[in-house]
């Protein structure tokens, strides 16, 4: 898939299945209806990863996956921090591709770096995976700048995708000059988390009330939600796309349709320079994270 018609919506699938290990009472049927039923609206981009409930998720999206053409998917997975070693990565992308019952994956991703194990190393993995033809594209997860040059250094191929923490909230990545990088360098630039500021838990910590009035004018004139505006105001950006992962059908709707509308450039950039938060470190919900 090109930089150019990339998908500005994709399907994200965090604790499908579980946490960080799988759920022994988890709906599995609610999660795969979900999966195809975005699929069925459109979305071609489904996310997961291999620590996402231990490799759990990556089984429920080959099983949702069975009843659609793969060649029309972009299915993208990743690699855990801790399995960077050379081996490890090869023995993670066999795993993964078991888990999704799918001869390749359109993206591979570094799920985050792994100060203990070189770069080089690791991209020497990832081209190896590149030659058998089992990876598409490589992409990084939770990088900054630095990072995603040194891996440039040694892949075989160019960084498709990076994917980061980014909403109106959580701007490191704005403020840091990755998302222009990737602009600039027709590099994916995937945002996950997109409405993160929704959560009324999360609205605690940051110490506002329940609303933001700038979001909640802009939802008034547009006639829209004020999780559809913060869409908006990032997949309305050249190169960047976001993830979402939701079980209800309605609010998968309500993403979807961001699609569906323009804010102006006036307003925009209102929402881009008059948001009333702004952190510059990513916001993983209990507190901030540097990129590495």
């Amino acid at each position: 898939m090109e930089y150019e018609n990339f998908p500005k919506i994709g399907f994200g699938t965090w604790t499908m299945g579980g946490d960080v290990v799988p759920n022994p009472n988890n709906d599995n049927k609610r999660d795969i209806e979900a999966i195809k039923y975005v699929i069925s609206k459109g979305v071609s981009h489904i996310d997961t990863a291999a620590n996402y409930a231990d490799g759990k998720s990556e089984e429920l999206v080959g099983r949702a996956i069975k009843d659609f053409d793969r060649e029309k998917l972009f299915i993208a997975t990743k690699v855990k921090p801790e399995d960077l070693a050379f081996d490890d990565v090869i023995k993670s992308c066999e795993r993964s591709l078991k888990n999704l019952d799918t001869p390749w994956v359109d993206l591979l991703y570094v799920h985050k770096p792994n100060p203990e194990i070189e770069i080089k190393e690791t991209a020497k993995a990832f081209n190896e995976l590149l030659k058998r033809g089992v990876i598409k594209n490589v992409g990084l997860s939770n990088v900054k700048l630095k990072t995603i040059l040194e891996y440039e250094k040694y892949l075989d191929k160019p960084v498709f995708a990076i994917q980061n923490q980014y909403n109106l909230v959580a701007r490191e990545s704005q403020e840091k000059g990755i998302v222009d990088f990737c602009r600039e360098n027709k590099k994916i630039f995937v945002a996950w988390r997109p409405i993160h500021l929704m959560s009324p838990s999360i609205r605690k910590i940051l110490g506002v009330g329940d609303e933001f009035p700038l979001l909640e004018e802009m939802a008034k004139k547009y006639n829209k939600t004020e999780a559809q505006i913060a869409v908006k105001w990032l997949t309305q950006q050249e190169g960047v796309g976001i993830i979402f992962k939701s079980t209800n059908k309605e609010h998968i709707d309500e993403i979807l349709e961001a699609e569906n509308f323009e804010l102006s450039k006036e307003d925009w950039y209102r929402l881009d320079k008059d948001f009333p938060i702004k952190v510059y470190k990513s916001f993983n919900g209990s507190g901030f994270f540097e990129l590495l």
